[in-house]
């Protein structure tokens, strides 16, 4: 894939700098997975040659209005329903051969000032044009040399994003033709100090010290709504809130919410294998619910298809008939746990066909053994598709609820009914934790009083950052433990790297009358053939309940201890126990929670109080 941007070229270059000629087109590579996370719209990629662009909103994607190539369309009932989608699109491919599609990614060039990493001049152009170079220092080549973008921007709550003020910090009023800046790094010492800003011009000069403190650009500067991934350099409407400086390269510039979906199949009981793999095409299912009345597709337009594809016509008639009942019933989960709750229902139960986008072998708990007396069945997941749907970003301060007016949008006309999205297909292992185990576990309340400080703690940081509370407790800390456990053993076992494996988490925290207590091991590729079956072989009675035993028993001893053990706290928001990266943690990409929410003492035990584990009966001393 290669990323492109599109518009006017360079008004705005201060003296010194011009606006880089046309060229044939850099290589940009971006992988299509990376244009949902991290390097989605809004956010700022560096690429090579010293270039730094923003990707740019939806509305310039497609700019024709053409109707996508139908291979890009993805599509995802319950997701849609959730999102108020119509459909969803993947990033186009950007192709090198002869007749492959030349779509790019748009883009649109930010950071705005640039500086000449020889003399320093400082130049700037504008979102859609060129990099500037410094006419002042010419190249071997005779051209003059290219400009860099600066390191930092200023950012608020709110996620707009906009340049360093450079001229209101140092207090420069030279008009746009008459300032002469300069960005002088690294000359008197490697901190912020060392970076002098000056114009030539009128002779103001200041360092960067201090600029990155809260509050620094409070009466410098108030954001001005700057939307530059939406081609405004300047905002529709003044912002107002305070101004942050941070590198542009800054882990807290861009957040990117992805909402992902397991697919859950409809209802086929009329469909034979021939008639589903026709429903199955995209056009041809379009072509079907484009023509209803009343909810039902006319005789004459099943028979039409029917006569294309060499299939009965009453066959399909009535399974178009399943499908579109089977729509109609479907329920629009409103919170993220009725949404979770319609998955663990399908994960739980098992059922679905090696020709369907969902396998799952349910295998009764009673069959592993001792691990029986904690489970009440696994689900071998043989095959699943996963649906990342990129639905808005944050600055500054991470946000999970698109409603919040801190998330940004990703595009600004009203008629974009679709979003960007990938599949990615896989196979997995759930597992489906025991109710009346868990109630046993903590009837006596040490659990429950081990974890009391950690929570309270959790949700007392999460208000300081203006993020609700969250009605966490000792059993959701334990269902995110024990995965985080096996993913590590499963490591050992399948092959998988442990960034390979991800986790999705099955637990009722906010409705109590809908208990869920489980989870899905899953791993999730972009191959179109998924996976080999090496992760489901891991869960075969006679062998998962030694991969439950091993998993336990490293969890039960660190090389950390006694110190990991015995930690107050740890990890973001102070919101760890007993976890490092030595036992439990695992790459951030992997957990749903960002490693937050993790205490291995209660999957085994504490030295102490053993029956603070939920496996307390267990022997694990081999592995101490």
């Amino acid at each position: 894939m290669k990323s492109g941007f599109k518009g006017r070229f360079g008004k705005g270059k201060a003296k010194g700098a011009q606006t880089q000629p046309r060229k044939p087109p850099r290589r940009r590579p971006i992988r299509r997975s990376q244009v949902i996370s991290p390097f989605g719209i809004g956010a700022i990629n560096d690429f090579r040659n010293d270039e730094a662009l923003m990707c740019a909103g939806l509305d310039q994607w497609f700019p024709d209005g053409a109707a996508p190539d139908p291979a890009l369309v993805v599509n995802e009932e319950r997701l849609e329903a959730r999102l108020g989608c119509s459909h969803f699109r993947k990033p186009p491919d950007f192709g090198e051969g002869e007749g492959s599609p030349k779509v790019k990614i748009p883009h649109v060039r930010f950071p705005l000032w640039h500086y000449c990493p020889r003399c320093f001049r400082m130049g700037k152009t504008t979102i859609f044009g060129g990099q500037p170079q410094c006419t002042e220092c010419k190249s071997k080549a005779g051209h003059g040399r290219r400009m860099i973008p600066v390191r930092i921007v200023a950012i608020c709550e709110h996620g707009h994003i906009e340049d360093f003020p450079f001229q209101n910090w140092i207090g420069c009023a030279c008009s746009d033709a008459d300032r002469n800046l300069f960005f002088e790094a690294g000359r008197s010492a490697a901190s912020l100090a060392g970076i002098k800003i000056s114009c030539d011009n009128c002779k103001k000069t200041r360092s960067l010290a201090g600029s990155f403190d809260k509050d620094a650009l409070t009466g410098y500067k108030q954001c001005g709504g700057a939307q530059p991934w939406l081609g405004r350099e300047t905002g529709v409407t003044t912002c107002g809130q305070a101004l942050q400086t941070v590198q542009r390269g800054g882990a807290n510039v861009y957040f990117p919410l992805v909402t992902s979906s397991i697919y859950i199949p409809p209802t086929r009981t009329a469909e034979s294998d021939l008639i589903a793999r026709v429903l199955d095409n995209p056009t041809v299912w379009r072509t079907l619910t484009s023509v209803t009345v009343d909810g039902k597709v006319p005789k004459d337009v099943c028979t039409a298809i029917a006569g294309v594809y060499q299939v009965d016509a009453d066959a399909l008639g009535k399974a178009v008939a399943a499908r579109l009942a089977g729509s109609a019933a479907l329920v629009v989960a409103t919170t993220e746990e009725e949404f979770r709750k319609q998955e663990y229902d399908v994960l739980r139960s098992g059922g679905g066909r090696p020709q369907d986008d969902l396998f799952v072998e349910r295998i009764e708990g009673s069959r592993y053994g001792w691990l029986g007396r904690f489970v009440t069945g696994i689900g071998l997941v043989r095959k699943l598709r996963e649906t990342r749907v990129h639905v808005g970003f944050s600055r500054l301060m991470p946000q999970t609820d698109r409603g919040d007016p801190a998330v940004q949008p990703l595009g600004i006309a009203d008629t974009i009914d679709w979003l960007p999205a990938i599949e990615v297909r896989g196979e997995g292992i759930f597992v489906e934790l025991r109710a009346d185990a868990i109630e046993e576990w903590l009837k006596d309340g040490v659990a429950g009083k081990r974890v009391r400080p950690l929570i309270g703690g959790y949700n007392h940081k999460r208000v300081e950052r203006r993020l609700a509370e969250r009605p966490v407790d000792a059993r959701f800390i334990m269902i995110q433990t024990l995965a985080h456990a096996l993913i590590k053993e499963l490591t050992f076992t399948c092959g998988y790297g442990s960034s390979s494996l991800r986790e999705r988490l099955y637990c009722s925290i906010e409705n109590p009358k809908q208990p869920m207590n489980g989870f899905l091991i899953y791993t999730a590729s972009g191959d179109s053939e998924g996976t080999l079956g090496g992760l489901v072989a891991q869960a075969a009675p006679g062998r998962f309940e030694t991969l439950v035993h091993d998993a336990l028993a490293r969890a039960s001893w660190c090389s950390n201890d006694p110190v990991c053990m015995e930690s107050p706290d740890g990890g973001a928001f102070s919101s760890n126990l007993a976890a490092c990266h030595s036992c439990v943690l695992l790459p951030e990409t992997s957990c749903e929670e960002g490693n937050r929410l993790l205490d291995r003492a209660l999957l085994a035990g504490t030295f102490d109080d053993p029956d603070v584990g939920f496996f307390r009966d267990l022997d694990f001393s081999w592995a101490q």
